[in-house]
């Protein structure tokens, strides 16, 4: 065999592993963006969102992106196209998200779905949402690069029909594939875009904490690993397991600035290493807003103990964070950021803490394969499925426990009562869904167990 054969081959092994994971990765995600257009905090469905009245909060987000300084180009923008025709883009906005939703819940043409995604994504980050926008973006960009509707979705299903109505639908579930010979000029372009926004970071000044300069900051950290991407996947790396690796380090990332940067503790937030008394408040109002079970082991477990509970949050927080960011093992601190994301959710913390868990499904389970520690010390970092293919256990069985388990804390939470648009005293019924997300996305990553399921795309 030739050493591309050799590539190939290998390239089609790691991605037969990764399948299911690839798949759990597109569910959640499509799973948490439309809970967060039906319930969550961009709570669309309302007279403010729909209808020729529609679009004031639109207006209002862009006008204060302007007069906070956003970037000259995107100032003009927003002045002539957006804040004029707010009610347009308001609806626009709903449906896309919904549709874009529902694509990758399902994984039906998913790959024109995430570039419609990622386009939406970057255009809010640049009014200043450091949030929810690079969080998203960068797992649909994941999703893109991996054509996630062919692991575990409807376009692997429709691959495997025949017919004209399959083949067209094939033609177009793998559009925006790159040639590799023009790997190199879109490495250069995403470095001149991280360049423009490093230039911009210093003019905030004594205002780097706020919105715009972290916008900066990780638009600059963002093209630079895509240019490094295109770089390694040009020397023959998988794009898939780079596009994990990307992952990796975004969410080492993420968590050593919610640790270093962003002290003021909330639901919406991680705890980090913020002040034992805003800790204290915080955890005091998700006690009062919480199921009673969870709301007697904050008063009773963590509270009488909290400077302990803090430092442990804290150190595991930091650990996680600097482990993955430099690839060190991944497999071990993936883990580590996967359960330490899923013990917050359950214990209140809704609303960053799920969206970061997209991220780390991915990196625990498919990253380390490239610009890692790992690499460099020729630990061979494998997919998750490689190994959960030799469990002794039947892998079904515990797909459909799982399965009806998701099912039945979603149904529970709901049925308790979710307040749109916020959290309020609902937070108890929202973690409870949120938790349900995650065991689906564990369901769907375990049918690794079964090879005969998955499908990889050609395409990448």
């Amino acid at each position: 065999m030739t050493n591309k054969s050799l590539e190939q081959a290998g390239g089609a092994t790691f991605e037969s592993n990764a399948s299911s994971w690839i798949g759990a990765t597109r569910v959640l995600v499509g799973l948490l963006l439309l809970y967060e257009i039906a319930f969550g905090g961009w709570w669309k469905l309302n007279s403010d969102w729909i209808g020729f009245e529609a679009g004031t909060p639109l207006a209002d987000r862009a006008a204060r992106a302007v007069a906070d300084g956003t970037y000259i180009w995107y100032a003009s923008v927003l002045e002539t196209v957006v804040i004029p025709y707010a009610w347009f883009w308001s609806n626009l906005a709903l449906l896309l998200q919904l549709a874009f939703g529902i694509a990758l819940l399902v994984g039906f043409w998913t790959r024109p779905a995430a570039a419609v995604g990622l386009l939406y994504f970057l255009t809010v980050f640049n009014m200043g949402t450091i949030r929810t926008s690079p969080t998203f973006a960068v797992v649909i960009a994941f999703l893109f690069v991996a054509n996630a509707g062919y692991h575990y979705g409807v376009d692997a299903w429709i691959s495997q029909q025949s017919g004209g109505w399959a083949h067209r639908s094939d033609r177009i579930a793998s559009v925006g594939s790159i040639p590799s010979s023009l790997y190199p000029y879109c490495a250069a372009v995403a470095g001149l875009v991280g360049l423009y926004y490093l230039l911009t970071i210093p003019e905030r000044g004594h205002a780097f904490a706020d919105g715009l300069a972290l916008v900066g900051v990780e638009l600059t950290l963002l093209s630079a690993v895509v240019a490094g991407g295109f770089a390694l996947a040009y020397r023959g790396a998988n794009p898939v397991a780079l596009a994990a690796d990307g992952l990796r380090v975004f969410i080492g990332y993420r968590l050593l600035h919610e640790v270093f940067v962003r002290v003021d503790p909330g639901v919406n937030t991680l705890p980090g290493w913020a002040p034992l008394e805003l800790q204290e408040a915080v955890f005091t109002d998700i006690a009062a807003a919480h199921i009673t079970p969870v709301a007697v082991f904050i008063e009773t477990v963590i509270l009488p103990a909290l400077p302990v509970w803090a430092v442990a949050f804290a150190a595991v927080q930091t650990a996680a964070g600097v482990a993955l960011f430099v690839g060190y093992r991944t497999r071990l601190f993936g883990t580590v950021a996967v359960s330490y994301l899923s013990i917050l959710i359950a214990l209140g913390f809704v609303r960053l803490a799920p969206l970061l868990l997209m991220s780390a499904v991915a990196a625990a389970t498919l990253g380390g394969r490239y610009a890692s520690l790992d690499a460099v010390a020729g630990r061979a970092q494998t997919p998750a499925a490689a190994t959960i293919m030799k469990w002794p256990t039947p892998a079904r069985q515990t797909v459909y426990s799982l399965g009806a388990i998701a099912t039945g804390l979603a149904v529970v939470g709901f049925a308790i009562g979710v307040d749109p648009g916020g959290y309020g005293e609902t937070t108890g019924a929202v973690s409870i869904v949120m938790i349900s997300f995650a065991v689906a996305t564990l369901a769907v990553g375990l049918q690794g167990g079964d090879r005969s399921q998955a499908t990889s795309s050609a395409d990448d």
